[in-house]
């Protein structure tokens, strides 16, 4: 991953908790205590600080990692990449179904950008079926995050079914998202 995914994780961390915390999780994990934005760093690094924060901070990984996805679209997105994210969509329908075509545009910054894929269909009002693909395991409970934070951002109350598909050839999440505005 990139080191803005970690330097995000630092933010996350500091604001909440304070340096000395994250120089613990730091520590324990084994990684540095800064990251370069634009550099790539192996995943593990990532998958360390989160268990390093889980077991410092006696946090579920999920909890920790739906709260990182929820830092990331406040914190980061909308501030670091905030043209980005306004020329994505104007609600949340069209912003989730546009999620493929920003990253493609953010490809084009990082070369070495393995982003997920997402595959959304509209299935009912207030109901969108999205299909997550991604070769990194685990971060199902970030997407979540993630989602979440797009939702406050667009007023939107949401919740996840989580559908079970084992007829795709890649490594496949299914959610149906419910949302309404709030």
């Amino acid at each position: 991953m990139y080191g803005m995914v970690n330097h995000a994780v630092r933010g996350m961390v500091i604001d909440g908790f304070g340096e000395d915390t994250w120089l613990q999780i730091c520590e324990k994990a084994g990684a540095p205590s800064d990251f370069l934005k634009m550099q790539a760093y192996d995943d593990a690094i990532t998958y360390n600080l989160v268990g390093a924060a889980c077991e410092i901070l006696g946090a579920d990984p999920a909890d920790v990692l739906r709260g990182f996805g929820e830092y990331w679209v406040e914190h980061v997105a909308l501030v670091d990449y905030a043209d980005l994210m306004h020329a994505s969509g104007v609600n949340f329908v069209d912003f989730t179904k546009n999620l493929d075509h920003m990253h493609q545009r953010i490809r084009v910054t990082f070369p070495d950008y393995n982003p997920p894929s997402f595959r959304v269909q509209v299935v009912a009002e207030g109901q969108l079926r999205v299909d997550y693909y991604s070769d990194r395991e685990g971060l199902l409970p970030f997407v979540e995050g993630l989602f979440n934070g797009l939702a406050k951002h667009f007023k939107q109350s949401i919740s996840f079914d989580h559908v079970p598909d084992d007829s795709h050839p890649l490594p496949c999440k299914r959610m149906v998202i419910h949302h309404r505005p709030v």
